[in-house]
Formats: C-alpha cells, sequence, structure tokens
C-alpha cells in the first residue's frame, strides 16, 4: 500500500524534472509567442506556478506533459487577456488627425495626479473593481472570483465606479481649467 508521500516529488527531484524539460518548454513557447523575448517570459511564469504547485504533481505521471500543460496554459489566458484589451493608439499619432493640440507634459502630469486621486477616493470594493478591471485586465467572471461575489455585483461596482470617476474628474478640470 503506497502513503500519500510516496506519491509526491521531493524539491530536489521536481527541480531535475523541471531542468531537464527545459529546452522543450522553450521550443514550445517559441512556436506559440513567434518572439524570443515573450518566449523567455513564458518560461520563466510557466517555471514559477509549476514551482508554486509541484505538491499537485504525481510521481509516476508524465511530467513533461503535465508541465508543457502549464505553460499552455498560461499562454492561453494571456492571450485571451490580450484579445480582450482594446486597440491602443498612440496619442500624438492621432492628435493631428482630429485637431486637438497635444497635451504637454504638465497637464499629463496634472490628470494623473487627479485621476489617482479621484481613484484614492473611492471605497476600498469600488477601487478593487476599476483596479482589477483596467489595470490587471481580468475579466468580469474573474474579478467575481477574486471578490467572491457575483458578476452582478462586480458590474455594478465597475458602473458606479465609471460614473463617480467621471463626475469627480469632470469638477476637478472645471477647476484646473
Amino acid at each position: 500500500m503506497k502513503y500519500e508521500g510516496e506519491k509526491r516529488l521531493d524539491q530536489k527531484e521536481f527541480e531535475e524534472l523541471l531542468m531537464a524539460n527545459m529546452g522543450s518548454m522553450y521550443n514550445l513557447a517559441q512556436r506559440m509567442t513567434g518572439n524570443r523575448d515573450d518566449s523567455y517570459d513564458l518560461v520563466q511564469e510557466a517555471s514559477l506556478r509549476a514551482f508554486r504547485n509541484f505538491d499537485k504533481f504525481e510521481k509516476g505521471t508524465n511530467f513533461k506533459a503535465w508541465v508543457l500543460t502549464v505553460l499552455r496554459n498560461i499562454y492561453i489566458n494571456q492571450y485571451r487577456k490580450k484579445v480582450k484589451e482594446p486597440y491602443k493608439v498612440n496619442y500624438d499619432d492621432f492628435s493631428d488627425y482630429v485637431g486637438v493640440p497635444a497635451t504637454t507634459g504638465l497637464q499629463e502630469e496634472i490628470f494623473g495626479e487627479s485621476l489617482q486621486n479621484c481613484i484614492d477616493q473611492l471605497s476600498e470594493d469600488l477601487k478593487s473593481v476599476i483596479t482589477l478591471f483596467y489595470v490587471d485586465g481580468l475579466s468580469y467572471k474573474e474579478i467575481a472570483k477574486v471578490m467572491d461575489c457575483p458578476i452582478g455585483t462586480v458590474m455594478s461596482r465597475l458602473y458606479m465606479a465609471r460614473h463617480l470617476l467621471k463626475k469627480r474628474l469632470t469638477e476637478v478640470m472645471k477647476h484646473e481649467v
């Protein structure tokens, strides 16, 4: 009869298996990302995640398949986040076409500080949902899981936070101009 301890790797065994499969991880990452730097980042993230969860790997199962699945899942999650992000345009390239003068560094600094001050004034729930959505790029579902609340509550808090920020920033900008 096997005991639970016999099914788990110790840290040294895990590190040896990880290092032995590093080449396969880099090759798969390179094929998926098509970029050397992104593939290094992906392998590093997968190695860290695998190391954090090495206690979940059972001795005698296919380590290479397990670690490559970890890597693939990280890539898929990053790709999904990237696809959901709105297309970003460099404002300086765009400002001439709409006839709006480019902002000065001072204007950007004032607006950035004002925005941060307005965010800091929000309640913790609203501040958290704004940060998780806009800074961390999480979906409503992911935010609901992190905050342990229904998706509808996340949507409501995000709406309220946007509304309050718009109102406060409008007031701040009236005073700044």
